[in-house]
């Protein structure tokens, strides 16, 4: 029984899911089967493509955009291990806004000091938040779900390293939870065409993280020329990281994106033990 799917191994990414520790290695490949299986839940690996086509039309649709739909559900599974470690409590709206503030103060850490709290005041109001690495051809950079009718997780791929894309996207993917129904998922791809409701996770982001009056009234008394003093003084004022207003203001076509980078903050993740 094994050994008969032994051929489909290729197709699973294997080498990349033993390197991140998702599964243990073997030289057998039939014992390779046996621990893919156990990962992914099922008895027989020609059925996670089946699994994969009752998925949502989210995650269906990623084949339009040069992602590898095996890759991306292999991500999420990850995701789904990820957040059963992560003990919630039944999700409250209420308590999630007041955990996104609380994060918002924090864009300015390095990974070890906000992730165990990011997930601790997330999990406090019923959201799990975990970090897996992307799988190559996976071109994910969050994803949003409901677990159950109680518990959603947020799943960031770490798939861009600088502070400003990785915080716009938690605060897009914590804006789907807030506006969005239990019942939709979402999957952020690069290219991928918008929507009304990415548009409105894009904007609940944007307005988080720089309120819009405070950021007009920015603009309008340094533009053209945005120095580095000026950066980190407005910023300093939101309590937020350089580097997410200079990503905004690169964004938006007020300063080159070759200018300013030396206020974002690059983050090295280590990602041996998945």
């Amino acid at each position: 029984m094994l050994l008969s799917q032994v051929d489909q191994l290729k197709s699973f990414n294997v080498k990349e899911v033993i390197k991140y520790g998702w599964i243990k290695d073997s030289p057998d490949k039939a014992t390779l089967v046996k621990h893919l299986l156990m990962f992914l839940g099922i008895s027989r690996l020609d059925q996670w493509d089946i699994l994969y086509d009752s998925m949502p039309v989210a995650y269906r649709q990623s084949s339009a955009f040069a992602c590898s739909g095996k890759a991306l559900t292999l991500w999420l599974r990850q995701g789904e291990i990820q957040a059963l470690d992560l003990s919630c409590s039944p999700f409250d709206a209420g308590e999630f806004k007041t955990a996104l503030r609380s994060i918002r103060g924090m864009t300015s850490l390095l990974p070890d000091d906000f992730v165990a709290q990011v997930q601790a005041l997330c999990a406090k109001a019923g959201v799990a938040v975990v970090f897996v690495p992307e799988l190559k051809g996976c071109r994910a950079s969050g994803a949003t779900r409901w677990l159950s009718p109680s518990k959603a997780l947020i799943q960031l791929s770490l798939r861009y390293k600088t502070d400003d894309h990785l915080w716009f996207t938690f605060f897009h993917e914590a804006g789907h939870l807030l506006l969005h129904g239990k019942r939709n998922s979402f999957v952020e791809l690069k290219d991928r065409e918008q929507s009304p409701d990415e548009d409105a996770a894009n904007i609940f982001s944007r307005d988080f993280l720089i309120p819009s009056v405070d950021y007009a009234d920015f603009v309008i008394e340094h533009k053209p020329h945005f120095s580095i003093d000026a950066v980190r003084t407005f910023a300093a004022q939101l309590g937020i990281s350089g580097g997410i207003v200079v990503g905004r203001l690169q964004h938006d076509g007020h300063v080159l994106p070759t200018h300013l980078n030396g206020l974002k903050k690059r983050f090295a993740w280590d990602l041996s033990d998945g």
